[in-house]
């Protein structure tokens, strides 16, 4: 597995980011797209992890901690 989408903390929950942007982007896709049957958009957990992570901000520098992905 690349990157720290899948890492756990010593609790056993999933690591998260603590300064992302992901957050809007989620908010934005539940409010705003639908399912092709008419039902609000859902991420799984791990396209939600991945999301948060993808917009991740370094908070020293306020960019992106990630600039490609494969």
């Amino acid at each position: 597995t690349i990157g720290p989408t899948w890492k756990r903390g010593s609790d056993g929950r999933f690591l998260l980011p603590e300064y992302t942007l992901g957050w809007h982007c989620l908010a934005g896709t539940a409010t705003y797209l639908q399912h092709h049957v008419g039902a609000p958009w859902r991420y799984t957990p791990e396209q939600a992890r991945l999301t948060l992570w993808w917009y991740a901000l370094d908070p020293a520098t306020n960019r992106f901690l990630w600039r490609d992905g494969v």
